[in-house]
């Protein structure tokens, strides 16, 4: 296999936790799509790949009936092989090409290349540079009985924060005449 091997199906595994799967033998197509992005995208613009590998290669990879493709070298190195022969197809108009022919073969080697040297994108996520996030954020600066809320590290109490727990007794939190009813006086 050009440029792949264990390396290429170790990129392939790193994809499909991403996607959900606990597994990392079994590839979703979700998981092949945001590979795609990630890895194929930057470089074959022109021929939309992803829509290329969701529609074909794909679907011919993975077991017929199941929704998932078993990552392992033969069928990773089938999708690599028919990926690339999609795009000689769509890169030199001829839909007859051979599976050997030296366009496909460069165009293989250069998917491996990029899949083994390229990696999930994972978005961080930060925290807002405008407003007031860091403040809403920041227990100690609460006041009043949102205070109250809040332990020494900022973590919250809960009900036992809350000052004014119900009691279920029947009479309104201000009654003060609780419990007079049956009294004369």
């Amino acid at each position: 296999m050009a440029g792949g091997g264990d390396d290429l199906v170790a990129k392939f595994q790193e994809f499909c936790t991403l996607a959900g799967s606990k597994d990392k033998t079994q590839m979703t197509s979700k998981a092949s799509g945001k590979m795609v992005a990630d890895c194929l995208e930057k470089n074959y613009k022109k021929y939309d790949v992803k829509s290329i590998c969701d529609a074909s290669v794909f679907p011919a990879v993975k077991e017929k009936g199941k929704p998932c493709m078993t990552v392992n070298k033969v069928n990773v190195d089938k999708f690599v092989q028919k990926t690339a022969h999609e795009l000689a197809k769509r890169k030199t108009k001829n839909n007859k090409i051979a599976d050997n022919d030296p366009e496909v073969e460069a165009i293989k080697a250069d998917i491996c290349s990029c899949i083994t040297g390229g990696g999930p994108h994972v978005k961080a996520t930060k925290q807002s540079a405008t407003g007031n996030v860091g403040g809403l954020t920041d227990a100690s600066k609460y006041t009043g009985a949102h205070k109250e809320r809040f332990d020494a590290d900022g973590k919250g109490k809960g009900v036992k924060g809350r000052e004014d727990i119900a009691e279920n007794s029947g009479y309104v939190g201000n009654y003060k005449g609780k419990d007079t009813f049956d009294k004369k006086k």
